[in-house]
């Protein structure tokens, strides 16, 4: 899916929005409050959609106005969205004020920050949350949207694979890293959830990373240390990408399927030196000065609750004393360790 706006002059919006499906008539939904919605298929032809063989028929264009959704001039705030997907398309904020920044957030968690999502989209006039869920086509399309500098995205995306085009727009990138034995002990809680037959598939389907694991730790009791250790030192091929080194493979792989190149620990440590801002879930508080600057905003951001439940903390302190659990995260444990070196932060204790 590929979009764009070309204006928005009040009582007129225009843009054009080209589906996945190229025989398919695309329809947006414009939401003018939570109430009243709008849906309208395209019905302007776009020959260049047609021309470069994107489209079957170039009936991609769309103008939104007061003969078909009423109320748009008045309309100070909206938003427009793919009526098959519910992708963000536009968003129009009058007298709002917006951060005039593009900026990433690098996620690490399998399962996201949402919390920290929360408190960053608002400020931005577009915003994009799990990125990792969306085709490269659709994300290539966000990430250059061209009609406003003021854009939040976040997701869990090989940052080497998307690097050129995230600095030819003028993102900047941050992260907020996770001590690694607390990260891996949550994936693996995960999966083990995952693998239960009460887990719906709609759930699985917004964790696409999840659905080739569902299953895979399903006859593994995890607080069996022979079979944890068995499924440590020989993760399955589904499971491998999910457990090894996770981190590293993110900020240095070239891409989904290649590994990052050698040494693999300074490869991701590069990376991180190249980000506009690095913090460690131990000390949230600097990660969010540190943001509150690099985005130039107006308002420090208030504290959040970033804490790892009880169940996650203990079994962490469980997997530091496995050495096949060190062996499988070792290069993300070397990364970790620098970074907390670099922003003086004291190791993580055990919890007790």
């Amino acid at each position: 899916m590929l979009f764009s706006i070309d204006e928005d002059v009040g009582e007129r919006i225009i843009g054009w929005l080209m589906p996945d499906n190229p025989s398919a008539t695309p329809r947006i939904l414009v939401h003018l409050d939570p109430e009243h919605h709008v849906v309208v298929e395209a019905f302007v032809y776009r020959p260049l959609l047609k021309e470069q063989g994107l489209h079957n028929t170039g009936v991609c264009g769309f103008v939104i106005d007061e003969a078909n959704c009423p109320g748009v001039a008045a309309a100070a705030k909206l938003e427009i969205t793919d009526a098959d997907n519910n992708v963000l398309i536009y968003r129009r904020r009058l007298a709002v004020p917006l951060a005039e920044q593009r900026f990433l957030r690098l996620e690490t968690q399998l399962f996201r920050s949402s919390n920290l999502d929360e408190q960053l989209a608002p400020l931005f006039q577009m915003s994009y949350k799990s990125m990792e869920l969306f085709p490269e086509e659709t994300t290539r399309s966000i990430f250059a949207i061209p009609f406003t500098k003021s854009i939040f995205a976040s997701g869990r995306i090989f940052f080497r694979a998307w690097e050129p085009l995230l600095r030819d727009r003028g993102f900047k990138v941050g992260v907020l890293l996770r001590e690694p034995f607390e990260e891996l002990s949550e994936r693996l809680l995960i999966l083990k959830w995952a693998s239960s037959a009460d887990v719906s598939s709609t759930v699985l389907d917004l964790m696409p990373a999840l659905q080739t694991c569902a299953g895979g730790l399903r006859d593994v009791q995890l607080s069996d240390p022979g079979a944890l250790d068995a499924v440590l030192s020989r993760p399955s091929d589904e499971m491998r990408p999910l457990l090894y080194n996770p981190l590293v493979y993110q900020l240095a792989a070239p891409n989904a399927f290649d590994p990052p190149p050698m040494p693999e620990t300074a490869a991701a440590l590069d990376a991180l030196a190249e980000l506009d801002a690095v913090g460690l879930r131990t000390d949230l508080t600097s990660f969010l000065d540190l943001l509150g600057a690099v985005l130039d905003l107006p308002h420090p951001l208030a504290e959040i609750p970033l804490a790892p439940s009880r169940t996650v903390a203990g079994f962490a302190d469980i997997l530091r004393e496995m050495r096949s659990a060190r062996a499988l995260i070792e290069k993300d444990l070397e990364v970790y360790s620098e970074a907390a070196r670099v922003l003086a932060i004291p190791p993580v204790a055990k919890a007790r």
